[in-house]
Protein backbone atom coordinates (compact mmCIF):
# COMPACT_ATOMS: atom_id res chain seq x y z
CA UNK A 1 0.00 0.00 0.00
CA UNK A 2 1.52 3.52 -1.04
CA UNK A 3 2.11 6.28 1.84
CA UNK A 4 -0.92 8.47 0.30
CA UNK A 5 -3.90 5.44 0.44
CA UNK A 6 -2.34 4.32 4.04
CA UNK A 7 -2.63 8.17 5.16
CA UNK A 8 -5.70 8.73 3.30
CA UNK A 9 -7.17 5.30 4.94
CA UNK A 10 -6.22 6.35 8.46
CA UNK A 11 -7.82 10.01 8.24
CA UNK A 12 -11.37 8.55 6.36
CA UNK A 13 -11.63 6.02 9.78
CA UNK A 14 -11.50 8.87 12.40
CA UNK A 15 -13.89 10.95 9.83
CA UNK A 16 -15.81 7.90 9.83
CA UNK A 17 -15.95 7.87 13.90
CA UNK A 18 -16.77 11.66 13.92
CA UNK A 19 -19.88 13.04 13.90
CA UNK A 20 -19.27 16.43 12.83
CA UNK A 21 -16.76 15.34 10.11
CA UNK A 22 -19.91 12.96 8.85
CA UNK A 23 -21.87 16.23 8.68
CA UNK A 24 -20.28 17.37 5.84
CA UNK A 25 -21.50 14.80 3.97
CA UNK A 26 -25.20 15.75 4.34
CA UNK A 27 -26.95 18.39 2.01
CA UNK A 28 -29.91 20.36 2.82
CA UNK A 29 -32.14 20.08 -0.56
CA UNK A 30 -35.30 21.64 0.13
CA UNK A 31 -35.34 21.14 3.60
CA UNK A 32 -34.97 17.54 3.70
CA UNK A 33 -31.35 16.37 4.71
CA UNK A 34 -29.72 14.26 1.72
CA UNK A 35 -26.51 12.24 2.40
CA UNK A 36 -23.78 12.52 0.24
CA UNK A 37 -23.41 9.85 -2.55
CA UNK A 38 -19.65 10.41 -4.07
CA UNK A 39 -16.39 8.45 -5.30
CA UNK A 40 -13.00 9.59 -5.62
CA UNK A 41 -10.65 7.88 -7.80
CA UNK A 42 -7.13 8.59 -7.50
CA UNK A 43 -4.30 8.13 -10.01
CA UNK A 44 -1.08 9.01 -8.17
CA UNK A 45 2.33 8.69 -9.42
CA UNK A 46 4.25 5.64 -8.52
CA UNK A 47 1.35 4.26 -6.64
CA UNK A 48 -1.71 2.11 -7.71
CA UNK A 49 -4.68 3.33 -8.13
CA UNK A 50 -7.41 3.20 -5.16
CA UNK A 51 -10.52 5.10 -5.13
CA UNK A 52 -12.82 6.45 -1.80
CA UNK A 53 -16.78 5.82 -1.94
CA UNK A 54 -18.85 8.20 0.12
CA UNK A 55 -22.06 6.84 0.99
CA UNK A 56 -24.31 7.09 3.77
CA UNK A 57 -21.83 9.65 5.75
CA UNK A 58 -19.24 7.11 5.96
CA UNK A 59 -16.30 6.54 3.63
CA UNK A 60 -14.39 3.05 2.53
CA UNK A 61 -11.18 3.07 0.32
CA UNK A 62 -10.97 0.39 -1.70
CA UNK A 63 -8.18 -0.81 -4.39
CA UNK A 64 -8.43 -0.37 -8.44
CA UNK A 65 -9.97 2.13 -10.69
CA UNK A 66 -13.72 3.01 -10.47
CA UNK A 67 -14.31 4.24 -14.07
CA UNK A 68 -17.60 5.40 -12.78
CA UNK A 69 -16.06 7.65 -10.24
CA UNK A 70 -16.88 11.43 -9.87
CA UNK A 71 -14.21 12.50 -9.00
CA UNK A 72 -10.68 11.71 -10.74
CA UNK A 73 -7.60 13.32 -9.66
CA UNK A 74 -3.47 12.91 -10.58
CA UNK A 75 -0.76 14.06 -9.16
CA UNK A 76 1.78 13.69 -6.40
CA UNK A 77 0.75 11.73 -3.66
CA UNK A 78 2.99 13.21 -1.36
CA UNK A 79 0.51 16.12 -1.51
CA UNK A 80 -2.45 13.91 -0.17
CA UNK A 81 0.45 12.65 2.70
CA UNK A 82 0.33 16.23 3.64
CA UNK A 83 -3.45 16.83 3.70
CA UNK A 84 -4.20 13.92 5.64
CA UNK A 85 -1.19 15.11 8.38
CA UNK A 86 -3.46 18.70 8.46
CA UNK A 87 0.09 20.63 6.21
CA UNK A 88 -2.16 21.28 3.25
CA UNK A 89 -5.70 20.91 1.78
CA UNK A 90 -6.47 20.46 -1.32
CA UNK A 91 -7.51 23.67 -2.81
CA UNK A 92 -3.61 24.76 -1.94
CA UNK A 93 -2.42 21.43 -3.32
CA UNK A 94 -4.82 22.25 -7.10
CA UNK A 95 -3.79 25.52 -7.25
CA UNK A 96 0.39 24.80 -7.05
CA UNK A 97 -0.80 22.17 -9.24
CA UNK A 98 0.17 19.23 -7.31
CA UNK A 99 -3.02 17.59 -7.62
CA UNK A 100 -4.87 17.75 -10.90
CA UNK A 101 -8.63 17.02 -10.80
CA UNK A 102 -9.11 15.41 -14.45
CA UNK A 103 -12.84 14.92 -14.04
CA UNK A 104 -15.47 16.50 -11.86
CA UNK A 105 -16.06 19.65 -9.85
CA UNK A 106 -13.40 20.72 -7.50
CA UNK A 107 -15.90 21.99 -4.80
CA UNK A 108 -16.60 18.88 -4.42
CA UNK A 109 -13.16 17.94 -3.19
CA UNK A 110 -13.16 21.07 -1.34
CA UNK A 111 -15.94 18.90 0.84
CA UNK A 112 -13.58 16.64 1.45
CA UNK A 113 -11.11 18.69 2.35
CA UNK A 114 -13.51 20.03 5.57
CA UNK A 115 -14.42 16.67 6.62
CA UNK A 116 -10.96 15.31 6.63
CA UNK A 117 -10.04 18.98 8.27
CA UNK A 118 -13.02 18.66 11.20
CA UNK A 119 -11.76 15.04 11.71
CA UNK A 120 -8.26 16.48 12.83
CA UNK A 121 -9.25 19.30 14.75
CA UNK A 122 -10.73 16.96 17.17
CA UNK A 123 -8.14 14.59 17.82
Amino acid sequence: MGAAKENLENIITKVNQNEKAQAVFVTNVAGKDVNWKMSFQFNLSNEDPFYLSINDRKGILSNGTKLDADIVMTGDPEAIVRICNGKGDFTHAISREQITVERGKVMDVVRLTRAITVALKSK
